[in-house]
């Protein structure tokens, strides 16, 4: 009999970043992924942008703000559990309004910013070059964010896969979670290809394909929105840009090492499509180039696509199941998986080891809110 502490369905970077810290607890541990372990990391831009994603009040800043601030620490962490380095960049990020229409929405963000945040700084158009030199002088202003900075997204979800396997984790590649296996309301296992593992508790972790494993099961059903992103990446052979920019319209443009530019990311909801758009990647360039006109000269390396999950309130689903015990659900962090992996590890191994105030911490974003009432059921 195949059985362990705890099943995670999912082997991206939350899925790995909780197996880690279970194991590290002293929990046997087993990850199931479809494909190959942390490959969807390798679609991300590795932002932190813990500050640049909020406009306003969320119950979702608190723990990005904490998350963001694990960084330093768990770079150095992983280095010695792994030998991975995630290459850690304390550059900053401009949030950039490209034109004068983009102005106030931005100006309302830096009044929310600032007042909890007195780092946060306001560019008018002619000072954003003097931050970071390769930008264009024809923007409409910028908000600086010094804290916001990155990491290199596929190196971070390999630290943690390799750190979690170096804990005692067992990954099981190629190996899809087929169902949830559920008796008395109670899960007791997981199926997949090679057959029933057990455990009296399976989490998951399943990203955009987290929705597939609930089934036909009737009374939950969150509502998962699979969200297609297109990025290309270009080479500059001379001056680089240092800082990350991301614009108001969603534009934005990572440097990394070796003078690559990471520049995403199109939407398309609803979509699990892999196939690079001529018209997607054309869009990205024109409005990246527009800001960082250096662009132009760059040669571009590659072109890929992602899929992100994202719940229709724009919070992850991060907590118990609403009916069935020992099932949990940690899905929908959307373009901030890598931002939130270091505190999701954290708070779901506190949570699964019973502790009340991280329940209390989490309570947010209870998969709960999604369940579907019996009244709506017998419509």
């Amino acid at each position: 009999m195949r059985r362990y502490d705890v099943i995670i369905a999912g082997g991206g970077v939350i899925g790995c970043s909780i197996a880690y810290r279970l194991a590290k607890s002293g929990l046997s541990v087993a990850v199931f992924d479809a494909g190959t372990a942390g490959k969807a990391s390798i679609a991300a831009g590795g932002m932190l942008g813990a500050q640049n994603e909020f406009e306003y009040e969320n119950p979702l800043m608190n723990i990005a703000l904490e998350s963001r601030a694990m960084f330093p620490d768990l770079r150095d962490e992983l280095l010695d559990e792994s030998g991975v380095d995630i290459e850690l960049r304390k550059a900053g990020l401009l949030k950039v309004a490209a034109t004068a229409d983009d102005q106030p929405a931005l100006l309302k963000q830096y009044a929310f910013l600032s007042s909890k945040d007195a780092s946060v700084k306001w560019l008018e158009p002619d000072e954003v070059p003097s931050v970071e030199s390769c930008m264009s002088n024809e923007t409409a202003g910028a908000i600086y964010l010094e804290k916001d900075n990155q990491v290199k997204a596929p190196l971070l979800a390999h630290a943690f896969l390799q750190a979690a396997m170096n804990a005692g984790v067992h990954v099981y590649e190629q190996e899809a979670v087929i169902r949830f296996v559920v008796e008395a309301n109670t899960v007791c296992g997981v199926h997949t290809a090679r057959g029933l593992f057990h455990s009296d508790r399976v989490i998951n972790a399943a990203g955009a394909w987290s929705g597939t494993l609930f089934g036909e099961e009737p009374g939950y059903m969150p509502p998962i929105i699979p969200v297609k992103g297109e990025c290309v990446s270009v080479k500059l052979s001379e001056a680089a840009p240092v800082k990350t920019v991301f614009a108001v319209d969603g534009c934005y443009i990572v440097p990394k090492r070796n003078k690559e530019m990471l520049i995403g990311a199109t939407s398309y909801p609803g979509s699990f499509d892999s196939s690079v758009t001529a018209g997607g990647i054309r869009s990205l360039l024109n409005r990246a180039a527009r800001l960082l006109p250096v662009l132009d000269e760059g040669i571009i390396d590659r072109m890929w696509t992602g899929v992100r999950p994202q719940l229709s309130d724009g919070l992850p689903i991060i907590g118990a199941h609403p009916s069935i015990k020992g099932l949990y659900i940690c899905t929908g962090h959307y373009r901030n998986g890598i931002l939130l992996s270091p505190i999701t590890g954290v708070l779901m191994e506190q949570y699964l080891n019973g502790c009340e105030k991280t329940a209390a911490v989490l309570a947010p974003f209870s998969p709960s809110r999604f369940q579907i009432k019996k009244e709506e059921l017998l419509v």
